[in-house]
């Protein structure tokens, strides 16, 4: 989560850490369980009524940690933020606690974009057991767009859910992506004069390249667009999303290493949050494109969001509900999937009009601010978290299904440690080696070569 120290940041911990707060800041005493640390850290209380607490995975999975804090107090219910963190609560928990799941994006439209990617239908498997044990169990929902609060309803009705007791019960709401409004000053030059020329054009990335990014799409309209206009550099935040995804930003490194290009290319990898919003102010222009898929249309672009809290601009591709959202309100610029050309275009053509770039960043941080606070957007949460309960006739997985699943989650919980430390070190070697060729190209290491040709 945000306040937590690591350069990988998701959506689910954004997500909990906002839920958290407004849930807090309305008066609840809140315990905020991340599942992202490799050890056990202290509790400690980062908010007035949050307390914190660190925890790997496998505490939950391995020793069943949650008994030990019911065990301090009983809580009201419980909110879990993401599937996984949802699919934890429906075991580990007892069917009693009323269970609120936000089910952030569709797990089932995310696990086909994998399987594609892969090529591997078996990769849709988990997915489809946690959602299913999910759907079963949980009391309350929230989705990240409309389209995907009605799916869920299709779900829960094919679930058979929805039934006589519950007739007349809301089960599903949308809570769109959000934000807070703290604007960081801008207290380190990071990237003009040091990684990029002071008058150059900047098309930022930030975040994952995840299994439905269209990076053949990105690589073809940047370097279109970098044909038309020397002062043009792509600069990216973010990388691979090991064990989930260690294919997509690979297979875009290696169409990188190709291009004529290739200095005006800054793969930055990850870096620490705090240094972030330097990024955001100091670049022209954000990029966001992916794949036509149910998961967009499913889905949300989170790190819109931030980008234009900050008054970037930003290019997307059409599809997911909060973009169109965005594009009908002139925040942002659109093109079609797949569609290079219009990119490297738009790229172009922006490059060109910095009046329109202003505009839409105006718009953009007006628009946001107004729809896409976190006070605002909890609402429905917040409404229910004042008087929880479980759901009419709630719950149909039966014990010993569950205690199947319970040890199902704990070896998978051990593979996918094995599999993060796998593609760690493959990711590395891969970085070495671009770090290499970058060196080899270098005007420095040609001129050594000449001098070297010499005295040889």
């Amino acid at each position: 989560m945000p306040v937590e120290t690591s350069e990988k940041h998701s959506a689910p911990g954004f997500r909990a850490w906002y839920f958290g707060r407004a849930l807090a800041e309305a008066g609840h005493k809140v315990r905020l369980v991340s599942l992202g640390s490799n050890s056990i850290q202290v509790p400690r209380l980062i908010a007035d009524n949050l307390l914190l607490y660190a925890i790997p995975e496998a505490m939950i999975t391995d020793q069943n940690y949650l008994e030990e804090m019911l065990a301090e107090r009983m809580p009201d219910a419980v909110v879990g933020s993401g599937v996984r963190a949802s699919y934890l609560a429906t075991l580990y928990l007892p069917r009693t606690l009323p269970l609120w799941s936000d089910l952030f994006g569709s797990p089932l439209a995310e696990a086909q974009a994998k399987a594609a990617v892969y090529r591997d239908d078996s990769v849709i498997e988990p997915f489809l057991r946690f959602e299913r044990a999910v759907l079963e169990r949980a009391d309350a929902f929230s989705a990240v767009s409309v389209a995907q609060q009605h799916a869920i309803e299709g779900e829960l009705g094919h679930c058979g859910r929805l039934n006589a007791a519950t007739y007349g019960y809301r089960f599903v709401w949308s809570i769109p992506a959000s934000a807070d409004f703290t604007v960081l000053p801008h207290n380190r030059n990071i990237l003009r004069g040091k990684i990029v020329p002071d008058n150059a054009f900047v098309a930022l990335w930030s975040g994952g390249y995840n299994t439905w990014t269209d990076v053949d799409t990105l690589f073809a309209g940047l370097d279109h667009a970098m044909a038309q206009n020397p002062d043009l550099h792509f600069v990216s935040t973010g990388g691979a999303l090991p064990p989930h995804d260690a294919a997509t930003y690979p297979r875009f490194c290696q169409l990188v290493e190709t291009s004529e290009y290739f200095q005006r290319y800054h793969l930055l990898d990850w870096q620490p949050l705090e240094t972030l919003h330097n990024f955001y102010l100091e670049a022209n222009l954000g990029i966001i494109l992916d794949k036509w898929s149910y998961e967009a249309v499913l889905g949300s672009r989170t790190r819109l969001v931030d980008w234009l809290k900050y008054g970037l601009p930003a290019i997307a591709t059409r599809g997911a509900e909060l973009v169109t959202e965005l594009e009908n309100a002139g925040a942002i610029y659109t093109f079609p999937h797949g569609d290079s050309d219009r990119l490297g275009a738009l790229l172009g053509d922006l490059a060109k009009s910095p009046q329109s770039l202003k505009a839409a960043s105006e718009q953009g941080q007006r628009f946001v601010r107004e729809h896409y606070n976190y006070k605002v957007t909890a609402v429905p949460l917040l409404e229910w978290a004042a008087s929880p309960r479980n759901a009419p006739a709630s719950g149909n997985s039966s014990d010993s299904r569950l205690d199947l699943e319970k040890k199902l989650a704990t070896l998978e919980n051990q593979l996918e440690a094995k599999n993060a430390h796998i593609s760690t070190v493959e990711h590395w070697a891969h970085e070495m080696e671009t770090r290499l060729k970058q060196l080899e190209a270098s005007p420095l290491n040609r001129w050594w070569c000449k001098v070297r040709s010499k005295f040889s």
